[in-house]
Parts: C-alpha cells; structure tokens; sequence
C-alpha cells in the first residue's frame, strides 16, 4: 500500500521552518527594508564604526555582532537589542504602560479621627503611640500632618468622572495649607463633637461644608465650625 502524506507532520515542518532563527545579515536587512530612510552610511556613524564592517553585516560575511554594537544598531533602529544580536525574544521593544511614581516627600502618622478632632484644637499635642502607621507621601506636607482613613460615604460621587472619596481610602491632611474655595477640608462641628471631611465652600459671604453625595445635606458653618486642615492628597489600598 502506498504511503500517504501526513498532514500533521507537514503542519510540523513548516512551524519548524518559520521559527527558525533569522542570521544576522536577515536581521539588518529586515531592519534597513523597514527604514528605507536609513543608509548604511549613517548607521556605521550612529555605531562607529567603518562603512564596510556594516557591509558585512548585511552580506553575510560576518556571522556575529557583539554586544556593544548590537545595543547601538538596536538603538539606531529602536529595537531590542537581544533580538539584533541573536535573533531571539521580541523584535519591537515593549511599549511601557506605567511610568516613574511621584518622589515621597516623607512619612505622616495615620490617626483616629478622635485625635483628628484633638488636633484641631492642640497641633503639637502628637505622641508617637498614637499613630496606628507611618504612610509615605508623594506630596509637600508641613511638620503637622497627618493621614485619615475615611469613614461613610458621604465623600463618594455618583457621577462619572468626577473626584470620589469612598470609604476605605486614605487622605493626607496638612493643617498648615491654606484654605480655598472648592478644596477639601477636615472640620470639627464643636456642638455635634463630631469630625467630618467635606468640601469647603464659600457663597454670598457665607461659608459651607459640602458633601459629594447627593444624598446628604450641605452644612453652613458657623463661628464655632473649626478647620483642621486640607486634604492634600488621597491614596486607595488594592
């Protein structure tokens, strides 16, 4: 009986073939046909090296490329450097989808909103033991800044887009920031002894704490409505 090809081993042979590793001078090649606008005269200044060491490359004479010059021909082309000098990993350098993170400026004690309400009245009366942690800050803070973890959702936007504060997230509060219309505060509401974080502001000389959900009511301060400080920043555990 006679022999019948096999499909499966054909499908084998031809993954075999197309990933074999490309030599060299297929390397550069393929990198030149896809810069036309490179020449092998900029590219032996852009590495430094003679016209004919590049002729080379190309025609197959050479056989390797070493380090330092395979990183300059994969700068030239703006490729991986491993892949030009021996064919393997990713051709295309991977695009980066994050970037350096801001420099921490230093640590702030996380508190209870309890000693919040005490700092409001007394700034220097911080003792070490009173920190549940030490948080690192990415922003400008003043030597009397602290850290709340936020409590209830009256700080949590419904709306698409817009800046929310739900529970559970952290902020950095400095009590030496000056306050501005629009920017977020901690204040003690002394006849309620309560402590909240809300938005300040100021309409028709009058001056309001003012929650980003909807379902609360906007508060107006009074002369007993104490500011403890600014919200300068907010971070959210994964």
């Amino acid at each position: 009986m006679l022999d019948t090809p096999n499909d499966d081993v054909k499908h084998e042979e031809h993954y075999l073939i197309d990933n074999v590793q490309m030599a060299l001078h297929e390397r550069i090649n393929q990198l030149f046909s896809e810069h036309p606008e490179k020449t092998n005269a900029a590219l032996s200044r852009f590495v430094g090296c003679s016209r004919a060491t590049v002729t080379d490359w190309r025609n197959g004479k050479t056989k390797k490329i070493d380090g330092e010059n395979a990183y300059k021909v994969a700068h030239f082309f703006n490729v991986n450097p491993e892949w030009v000098q021996t064919g393997k990993g990713q051709k295309n350098k991977l695009q980066p989808n994050t970037e350096p993170g801001p420099h921490i400026r230093g640590k702030v004690p996380l508190i209870s909103w309890v000693r919040a309400g005490e700092w409001c009245e007394a700034i220097d009366n911080y003792a070490v033991g009173d920190a549940e942690a030490w948080l690192p800050c990415p922003v400008n803070f003043g030597p009397h800044a602290y850290a709340l973890r936020i409590k209830g959702d009256s700080m949590t936007s419904p709306y698409p887009g817009t800046k929310s504060y739900p529970e559970g997230g952290i902020i950095f509060v400095d009590p030496e920031k000056a306050v501005t219309n629009g920017c977020k505060v901690i204040a003690k509401i002394e006849n309620q002894n309560e402590v909240t974080f809300k938005e300040y502001r100021e309409d028709s000389g009058k001056r309001y704490l003012k929650p980003l959900n909807p379902q609360y009511s906007m508060f107006e301060m009074t002369e007993t409505t104490l500011l403890c400080g600014v919200v300068i920043g907010y971070f959210v555990e994964e």
